[in-house]
């Protein structure tokens, strides 16, 4: 089975709906990287620099090689974000991506969370005004990379919930009872 990404611009449900999901399919989560350094750290998005963003990019591809994300042959995991989410934060605040962050193995479908719903403030959250802007920044990156994704629209979380349930399904996945 392929692991599966949840990803997209700020404030779109994207936590939310892996911790929903894991429970759903019985399926390890792993979190996102740059939100636990933070919070680890207490920095909030004024802290924010090129430096802390190297370190939270190196923890970021570290936590996705050793929860098997290259491996096409490991179990299924879900995973809020990945690589791609730092090579659109890497375009949009300091310098070209570097290729490492958009280096897409076949065997990963993304959920991409549309700007659909209302932006709720969090310290942590920088752009929340720019989220359409983001979100095609998003949709780029996936096509130029010719990822799979399936992207989800719906505006209401438990909507949303059902349109990701239901591209799963597509891909084979199915809940344990």
């Amino acid at each position: 089975m392929p692991h599966v990404v949840l990803t997209g611009a700020e404030s779109t449900y994207k936590t939310r709906l892996c911790e929903a999901l894991s429970e759903w399919l019985n399926m390890i989560t792993v979190p996102e990287y740059a939100r636990e350094y933070m919070r680890e750290n207490e920095l909030d998005v004024t802290g924010l620099n090129e430096a802390v963003f190297t370190t939270i990019a190196r923890g970021q591809i570290e936590q996705q090689r050793s929860n098997g994300y290259y491996d096409v042959q490991a179990d299924s995991v879900l995973f809020d974000t990945d690589g791609i989410t730092l090579a659109v934060w890497a375009a949009d605040k300091f310098q070209p991506a570097a290729e490492e962050f958009s280096s897409v193995p076949e065997h990963l479908h993304y959920l991409l969370c549309a700007p659909t719903n209302r932006a709720y403030e969090d310290p942590l959250r920088e752009d929340l005004t720019r989220r359409i802007e983001l979100h095609q920044r998003y949709v780029d990156m996936l096509d130029a990379v010719n990822a799979s994704y399936t992207i989800l629209n719906e505006v209401v979380f438990e909507d949303r919930l059902l349109e990701a349930k239901s591209a799963m399904k597509s891909w084979g996945f199915t809940p344990h009872d």
